[in-house]
């Protein structure tokens, strides 16, 4: 199997058993229109990510990340309902962070941006690894940390 068949077969995969999971009844006719839904979205997927010449990047401390991941939601779930429901200020913002070498930085600003504290809001074209993000908190949170990101200081 080709690269091309190999990533439009894996977005079909994921799209259909997200749209399995979120259906109520799972008809046979569900499945055929899910699979055909799934199959125009992985294309376009692959075409989308082809044109933008987008790659995922090196994969250092990606087994580390993805370890820090469930701890980090938690922890930044409980920080988000306390900033939320609490009364108190949070002191979050705007924040440059460059990701070492050997990090992708497709995979990295995802995970970042997958964890409720953190959202990832530029990423500098120049191949210097470079993102902004806007945080929660005001110290770095642990995927920033698992990550080994550094903020810039300017």
């Amino acid at each position: 199997m080709g690269r091309t068949a190999a990533e439009t077969a894996g977005w079909l995969l994921v799209l259909l058993a997200l749209y399995v999971v979120l259906i109520g009844p799972v008809t046979p006719l569900e499945v055929a229109v899910g699979a055909a839904g799934a199959l125009s979205a992985g294309i376009a997927a692959r075409t989308v990510r082809r044109a933008s010449g987008a790659t995922p990047g090196g994969a250092r401390y990606a087994a580390r990340a993805a370890r820090a991941w469930p701890g980090a939601v938690l922890a930044e779930t409980w920080r988000l309902a306390v900033a939320a429901f609490g009364g108190r200020a949070h002191r979050g913002g705007l924040h440059t962070l460059r990701l070492p070498q050997g990090v992708g930085a497709g995979w990295a600003t995802a995970m970042l941006s997958a964890t409720p504290g953190t959202l990832v809001v530029d990423v500098d074209d120049s191949g210097e690894r470079v993102v902004t993000v806007h945080r929660l908190g005001a110290g770095a949170s642990a995927m920033e940390r698992a990550l080994g990101a550094e903020e810039v200081r300017g």
